[in-house]
């Protein structure tokens, strides 16, 4: 090897190669989208949120009854599911005439289960507007609540004024969506254990306040409407009728391997043609995957309603991600080093980098089902990306971490800047036998695409960074090249010897 390696990582090439490899399995010519007598559906992949296809979906439409998901979202995020709830003469009172009631009686107290459990199942309104008013003390301030979710969410073309799902028949003119929002909010409410719990009954029998046992709308769950079992199962959703809406179902349905799809239906003359047509678009949806005409997510769905939905959506189509036998991604499980480094490599494009892939894959081989340390997980960033911090800076940051006594001086300072780095910005970084999660190495190699672009920044040589065998570099401050990367640049060298010019 010559006594001088060079090593480019061009920062415009870098975006190219991540922008490549985002796009890389979305190859998938679009299905055909079968021609449906209803104001409009989309069917979509419920691991990765992206529709498959549709019919209008984009289309404003009254949601009907299906909006008393979003009613339980926010009940369940913001109340106390553990409380009881009294009813009022007012609230029931107050409830939209015309639309289905159980006839519950005011002053009995209900458990927050109770009342989640009839709205979702049974549609019943005076559940849902008991629910309503006992979590935010009024139906307006449930309202407010539900339009801010839909804000969070980026829902832009959805908006409630009421928690059932009344609509222009009964003189609510500001509820409506499309049949693409209210899939993404199935998508979300479908992970939320005890949505997915609750919608998946065939009938509810109540615990407290009155004796009652409802049956569900999901004529699909009731045995009403027979479906290919032997393919796919349907594990809910939500029902909804009105005057302008029609009939209207949100189904989910998820196979054998763990593929979750939610078909959002909006807006037939009976229900029978509209559980029908679900049934058609769903057999129609798994045969086309069977085919290897459409692309199917795992349904992962512990991480759709989390704070890490946003990244995990965005590299979905990546397929990096480890998946548990059940389906779910489970975020706090420690990731191991072979799962880190694949993630790094794709997401960070240091795949298309010979030295790069070099230093992740010697990263992995050395334990592949080894658990990462936020010390191990530091050292792999200084391998891939050396840096330089005075002695002074280092024992300051130290100073305010713990459990790094152990570590060599080159590993002190690879702990210090991964700290100062700010690439995982919650505190537990800061101890260096902390376990890295599998949530925290989603937004570590999401951060690590901004941290590589600012490191080729630092180092540039047209734009390039060298490195001499003894350490010393006139673009670089002086590094300490430990044997992990004298492997890293022999890798470059070697790369470089077998190009053709």
């Amino acid at each position: 090897m010559s006594k001088r390696t060079k090593l480019t990582i061009p920062a415009a090439v870098l975006l190219i190669m991540l922008t490549c490899l985002l796009f890389q399995d979305r190859t998938f010519a679009a299905v055909k989208a079968p021609k449906m007598t209803c104001h409009s559906y989309v069917v979509m992949d419920a691991g990765s949120g992206e529709v498959l296809f549709g019919q209008d979906e984009d289309k404003v439409i009254y949601p009907a009854s299906t909006a008393k998901l979003m009613t339980a979202i926010v009940c369940i995020e913001n109340g106390d599911v553990n409380s009881k709830i009294k009813t009022s003469s007012e609230v029931l009172g107050g409830t939209t005439y015309g639309t289905f009631c159980l006839g519950l009686a005011p002053g009995k107290k209900f458990t927050f289960r109770d009342l989640l459990s009839l709205s979702l199942v049974s549609s019943a309104a005076d559940a849902t507007d008991s629910l309503a008013v006992g979590v935010f003390g009024s139906k307006d301030a449930c309202v407010e609540a539900m339009n801010a979710k839909c804000r969070e969410l980026g829902l832009t073309q959805t908006h409630f004024d009421n928690p059932v799902g009344s609509d222009i028949g009964a003189g609510f003119n500001e509820t409506y969506a499309t049949a693409r929002e209210m899939g993404l909010i199935t998508r979300y409410a479908m992970a939320m254990p005890m949505i997915r719990e609750t919608v998946r009954k065939s009938h509810y029998q109540t615990t407290s306040g009155q004796d009652i046992d409802a049956n569900s709308t999901n004529w699909f769950i009731r045995g009403i409407v027979p479906y290919n079992r032997s393919r796919y199962t349907i594990i809910g959703s939500k029902s909804g009728t009105t005057n302008a809406a029609g009939h209207v179902f949100i189904a989910t349905a998820t196979d054998n391997d763990g593929h979750e799809v939610i078909c959002a239906y909006f807006g037939n003359v009976s229900k029978e043609s509209t559980f029908a047509g679900i049934r058609k678009l769903l057999n129609y949806t798994f045969k086309q995957y069977d085919r290897g005409k459409l692309e199917l997510t795992g349904k992962c769905d512990d991480v759709r309603a989390s704070d890490i939905r946003p990244l995990f959506d965005n590299y979905a189509s990546l397929h990096i991600f480890p998946i548990s036998g059940d389906g779910r991604y489970h975020p706090a499980l420690p990731v191991n080093r072979t799962q880190l480094a694949r993630m790094i490599k794709v997401i960070d494009a240091t795949e298309g980098n010979p030295a790069l892939g070099y230093t992740a894959n010697c990263f992995a081989s050395e334990n592949k089902k080894g658990s990462v340390t936020a010390a191990k997980a530091a050292s792999l960033i200084q391998d891939l990306y050396p840096s330089h911090l005075p002695d002074e800076e280092i024992k300051e940051i130290l100073s305010q971490c713990s459990n790094t006594d152990y570590l060599d001086e080159n590993e002190k300072e690879a702990f210090a800047i991964f700290v100062k780095s700010g690439l995982l910005p919650d505190d537990s970084c800061k101890n260096a036998k902390q376990l890295i999660s599998r949530r925290q190495a989603l937004v570590l190699a999401d951060h690590l695409a901004d941290y590589q672009v600012g490191f080729a920044a630092r180092y540039p040589v047209n734009p390039s960074y060298v490195i001499s065998a003894d350490g010393s570099s006139p673009a670089a401050p002086p590094l300490l090249l430990n044997s992990k990367w004298k492997r890293h640049y022999d890798a470059v060298a070697a790369a470089a010897a077998t190009q053709t010019p």
